[in-house]
């Protein structure tokens, strides 16, 4: 029977609902579904899941507006229909099924086809749909896919009395509805609890990065139920403040300027406290704040001194120059004031940053005829910092002695080589511990581990311990259908795919049906083989937990860097060979990519005396001493950015070939990178990536490369695995480089504070040419895909902790390479490399000529450009610096 066939028999009057679902009925569809009776409801439940299976949703999420316009009619149908309130939730955001327009319609149908069940029930689904887990996926930014969750839930809240959910999930979907339709979306009640719990919650900010004008749409509606009074101004600002106590930004720094205080409301003491730790848009919002209250009169003598002074130690130039400007300006011609400015104008003195110590120079050469002994005082003790030039502007008006001699910063040790032992699991109950929390890499391979070997010593003894605790956090799962279809990503994400791993431990008949009905994506040919590895690995390994065959894995890392020791790849061989067992392919292609550089002599013996198939290429796999480093090179081009596309961008390709002909099919696929197949796809096992050739970092570096560019303007940013390269072994080249240049610049702080971690350890280790990472800088520059202000902030980050070789030689490169010509006015952050440059050139005794920068030397007026290119070709030339 067809579906509409069945939706026919019982619903309503003969013919009605198939014509509601043909036309995108949906206010006739409820009509139709509120007088059917449970069998037809029931009945039509299990041709809806029987309709989505065989995919007779329409158009997906990624197709956008307009959506699918059977969806209202759809959603209401499976609210009406499906006896489980979990069920209820996940058809509710399904992407096939999320609204772009008409939430508001919507929830008010779905509200009225659940009105007769129990309070309870309807309880259970406001809890769903409120939940962390139904909001994880934020494909189009997250509008669509919250507010069709959103919208049902609050419904329900308010037309029942429930007591609102406190997730921070619900309070976002909130910030989203008042911004796309205004601050009447709720009532005062409601309105009142959300706001509450926003002023609770805390982490948002992650969340709202990319979404544009949402919270200040959001914070401006607010502002105006303050004024109206539905929500008291004071408990938002002093709930405001305590969310910047704690380290938050948005969407409070917003709400806090929408509320617009009044000076006589400024907290100017808890805004003081912030000034050390906040975040930068928090502590640039308390400057702007404490300055009004200042001027207002308002702002006690010891709180300016405080600010003012701990504002200097902020690492934002933005920041510390307006507490610069603050501290000149708000001396107000008193003394005790004066002194105040001029202690915290010496502290400035030490910025890595000379622009920012000359403007404190000149301010406190501006200040010192005004001033008590113990601003003096101040002065002196901190013009030790100073470069010799800027101290000598000093010398008149404090009457200083003598030059400082400047010392170096030492790098950190590079980290240990030897990698700490991963701990084996041993019993049922440590399996469980780590079932549904297992996330990291290195956490899954020992949750497999444990799951292989203690599976096939006793199911039931596993399943009697792990079950209960899947059922209890993964209830879904064994609702096979449910989670085939409910669910993306079941064959191919690797949590999900450790999620089956689990079930198909502890319950192998349901893993197996759920296996059958899982839809199966073959490999695309631009997919990156660190993927392809990962997950053939991961679904290989749900297969063998259905029979429970193999005794042990090969390929689990024995040492946190994802490194096996020889020997005990051996003896878990001889294990499989006692058992007769075959091992899992992928898993020991995976091991011999995971053995050290070095092979010791007696696990090459040791593995002499294998016996069986696979035993033997392993013997001879640590006889030939395992993969030799490939062969890695690379190619700058330039190209449309799309076929047909008159935007042309510049990207760095690599290039990787093995030395060896006949390898493993998987193990050759890691080693080949082909610049025509180097796609920007991006990648959600990348984690996972520094973990599967350990002894040949450069390697997976030259996977990640192609993913980085999209990275660059990214706010979610993960460059994690360039640290945990850094930090490997096997040799690094250019393509290391250049993936440091990109992370380098990019705009996530977070991410670009990553990269300066690694490359601090390529320093302090001596194996990274800094030469090519200015040069690589320079192309992302001139390619406009980095700004050079963020690349030299960067730079400035790792010289001050010590990387002053590596500094060195990446300035001077992208100095030969980025100064404007003669009639060329210079870039935007020019002027900081000259700085960056001089205080590398001085700590490390350089002497170079550099052509590009003489000609900048020589030209004519007294722009802060010219004056720091005189400066630098003077030092490198001559070894003395000009004033």
């Amino acid at each position: 029977m067809s579906f509409w066939a069945a939706v026919v028999k019982r619903a309503g009057q003969p013919g009605g609902l198939p014509g509601r679902f043909r036309a995108a009925d949906a206010e006739g569809a409820a009509d139709l579904l509120e007088r059917a009776d449970d069998e037809a409801r029931r009945a039509l439940a299990g041709h809806l899941r029987e309709f989505a299976a065989q995919g007779g949703l329409g158009r997906g999420w990624w197709n956008g507006p307009p959506h699918d316009p059977q969806a209202p009619a759809l959603r209401v149908a499976g609210a009406a229909c499906f006896d489980d309130a979990v069920e209820v939730a996940y058809w509710l955001t399904r992407p096939d099924l999320w609204l772009f327009e008409g939430h508001e319609d919507d929830a008010r149908r779905i509200a009225r086809v659940v009105r007769g069940r129990p309070p309870r029930w309807r309880a259970e689904l406001v809890r769903r749909l409120a939940d962390e887990h139904v909001w994880r996926d934020e494909a189009d930014g997250g509008r669509a896919h919250r507010l069709s969750a959103w919208y049902p839930a609050a419904r329900l809240v308010t037309e029942t009395g429930i007591e609102p959910p406190g997730h921070s999930a619900f309070v976002l979907g909130w910030l989203y509805a008042v911004a796309d339709s205004g601050s009447g979306v709720t009532d005062e009640r409601l309105t009142r609890h959300l706001a509450a719990s926003l002023l609770r919650s805390r982490g948002l900010a992650a969340q709202l990065r990319g979404t544009g004008d949402l919270v200040p749409a959001w914070a401006a509606a607010m502002g105006h139920q303050a004024g109206d009074g539905v929500l008291e101004r004071g408990t938002l600002l002093e709930g405001c403040t305590g969310a910047f106590l704690d380290g938050e930004t948005r969407p409070f720094t917003d709400l806090y300027s929408a509320l617009r205080p009044s000076p006589q409301e400024i907290p100017v003491r808890d805004l003081a406290r912030l000034v050390p730790t906040a975040p930068g848009p928090v502590v640039q919002l308390a400057v702007s704040e404490l300055r009004r209250a200042d001027d207002a009169g308002l702002l006690p003598d010891e709180l300016f001194a405080e600010a003012t002074q701990t504002l200097m130690f902020r690492p934002e130039k933005k920041i510390v120059r307006a507490a610069l400007t603050w501290a000149q300006a708000g001396t107000r011609g008193r003394r005790e004031r004066t002194g105040a400015a001029l202690r915290a104008l010496a502290a400035a003195f030490g910025s890595a940053h000379r622009d920012i110590a000359e403007r404190a120079v000149a301010a406190a050469s501006r200040l010192a005829g005004h001033s008590d002994e113990d601003g003096h005082a101040a002065v002196r003790a901190a013009a030790d910092a100073l470069p010799a030039d800027l101290r000598d502007r000093l010398t008149p008006a404090f009457h200083l002695d003598g030059r400082p001699i400047p010392a170096q910063t030492a790098l950190p040790a590079p980290p240990a080589e030897e990698a700490e032992p991963v701990p084996v699991i041993e019993s049922p109950e440590e399996l469980a511990e780590l079932a549904v929390t297992a996330r990291d890499p290195l956490t899954v391979e020992r949750l497999l581990a444990g799951l292989v070997t203690l599976v096939h010593r006793d199911r039931e003894a596993v399943r009697a311990v792990v079950e209960p605790v899947l059922r209890a956090s993964w209830p879904f799962l064994f609702d096979v259908e449910l989670a085939a279809h409910g669910i993306g990503g079941m064959n191919d994400d690797p949590h999900l795919l450790t999620m089956r791993a689990v079930l198909a431990a502890v319950a192998p008949e349901a893993g197996r049906r759920l296996r059958g009905l899982v839809k199966f994506y073959p490999f695309r040919d631009w997919d990156p083989a660190p993927d392809i590895l990962v997950v053939t690995r991961l679904r290989e390994i749900v297969r063998e937990l259905e029979t429970a065959e193999v005794p042990v894995l090969l390929a689990t890392p024995t040492v946190t860097s994802g490194h096996i020791d020889p020997m005990t790849l051996v003896e878990r061989m001889e294990r499989l060979e006692a058992a007769r067992a075959e091992p899992l392919d992928a898993d020991f292609q995976q091991a011999l990519l995971r053995l050290p550089q070095t092979i010791p002599p007696a696990a090459v013996t040791r593995a002499e005396t294998l016996t069986s198939t696979a035993g033997r290429k392993l013997a001879a796999w640590l006889r030939r001493g395992g993969l030799a480093d490939p062969v890695i090179g690379h190619r700058v081009v330039r190209l449309p950015f799309y076929e047909g596309s008159a935007t042309i961008v510049t990207r760095i390709f690599p290039a990787v070939r093995p030395h060896e002909e006949d390898l493993p099919d998987l193990v050759r696929r890691m080693s080949v990178v082909n610049p025509a197949d180097a796609v920007n796809t991006a990648s959600q096992t990348m984690g996972w990536w520094p973990l599967l050739m350990p002894s040949h970092r450069e390697v997976i570096t030259a996977w990640i490369l192609p993913r980085l560019p999209p990275l660059i303007k990214s706010r979610r940013a993960d460059l994690a695995p360039l640290y945990r390269l850094a930090c490997g072994q096997g040799p690094v080249g250019a393509v290391t480089a250049a993936a440091l240049a990109h992370g380098l610049g990019c705009e996530d702080d977070g991410a670009r504070g990553i990269a300066v971690d690694a490359l601090l350890v390529h320093a302090a280790r001596g194996d990274l040419n800094g030469g090519d990472l200015g040069g690589y800088l320079s192309v992302l520059v001139a390619a406009d895909m980095v700004r050079l202000g963020r690349a030299v902030t960067a730079l400035a980050d790792a010289l001050a902790a010590g990387a002053h070789a590596q500094v060195w030689d990446a300035a001077a490169r992208m100095l030969a390479e980025l100064l404007p010509q003669a009639q060329e006015r210079p870039r935007i952050g020019t002027t900081d490399l000259l700085i960056v440059a001089a205080t590398a050139a001085s700590l490390t005794g350089a002497r170079l000529r550099i052509p590009q920068l003489a000609t900048a030397a020589q030209r004519t007026g007294g722009s802060a450009f010219v004056k720091q290119a005189r400066r630098l070709h003077e030092l490198i030339t001559t070894g003395e610096e000009t004033t």
